[in-house]
C-alpha cells in the first residue's frame, strides 16, 4: 500500500506511540484532509505532523468540491440511521476521499467501521482503526506487547470483545 487517508483521532494517537515510525511499514505516505487540521491542537500532534510534512510522509488534502459532495451525501446517510453512531464533517471527508481514490481510510472513531458493515455505498471502503493496524504491523508476543504499549502510551482502550476478534488474549 502506497497511501492512507488519516482523521485527526488516529494521527493524535499515533503521534503519542513511541513505535509511530512502524506505521510508515505499512503507509509510506498518508493523506490529511485540510478539514481535519483545527481539529489537531496537541502540541505533540502538531510537532508529529509538521515533521512528517517535511519528511515528505504526510500530505494535506485541500477542500475540493466533488469531495465535499459525496462527503456531504455519507454524512447525510450516515446520520440519517438512528441507529448508527453519528459521523462528523471531517470524518465524512476522509472516507469520500478514501472512497473516491480506492484507498485505506484510517481511524479510531467507531462510527465509519461500523457504517461501513450497515452500507452498501461504503462496503468497498477499507476502513481500519489502530487495533487492525497493529495486528499488521506485529505477531504474536511482540503484537501483544506492542498493544499493550499503545495502550499505555495513548490512552486508548481496546475493549476486551475486539481483542477476542483478533484473537488477542489479554489480561490487565
Amino acid at each position: 500500500m502506497s497511501i492512507a487517508v488519516v482523521d485527526a483521532c488516529f494521527l493524535i494517537n499515533w503521534s503519542r506511540f513511541r513505535y509511530r515510525e512502524d506505521l510508515f511499514k505499512l503507509y509510506p505516505r498518508l493523506a490529511l484532509p485540510e478539514i481535519v487540521l483545527s481539529e489537531i491542537r496537541s502540541s505533540d500532534a502538531k510537532r508529529f505532523m509538521l515533521s512528517l510534512a517535511t519528511s515528505g510522509k504526510l500530505i494535506i488534502i485541500p477542500r475540493v468540491n466533488l469531495i465535499d459532495r459525496e462527503a456531504l451525501k455519507l454524512f447525510t446517510l450516515i446520520n440519517s440511521i438512528p441507529e448508527l453512531p453519528r459521523i462528523d464533517e471531517p470524518e465524512a471527508y476522509g472516507l469520500a476521499y478514501a472512497k473516491l481514490h480506492g484507498i485505506p481510510f484510517l481511524t479510531d472513531n467507531a462510527a465509519p467501521r461500523i457504517a461501513r458493515e450497515f452500507l452498501r455505498e461504503i462496503r468497498e471502503v477499507q476502513v481500519l482503526d489502530s487495533l487492525e493496524d497493529l495486528c499488521r504491523l506485529y505477531s504474536g508476543e511482540y503484537l501483544l506487547l506492542r498493544i499493550k504499549e499503545f495502550m499505555r502510551d495513548t490512552g486508548i482502550v481496546f475493549s476486551k470483545k475486539r481483542l477476542r476478534e483478533k484473537r488477542i488474549e489479554y489480561e490487565e
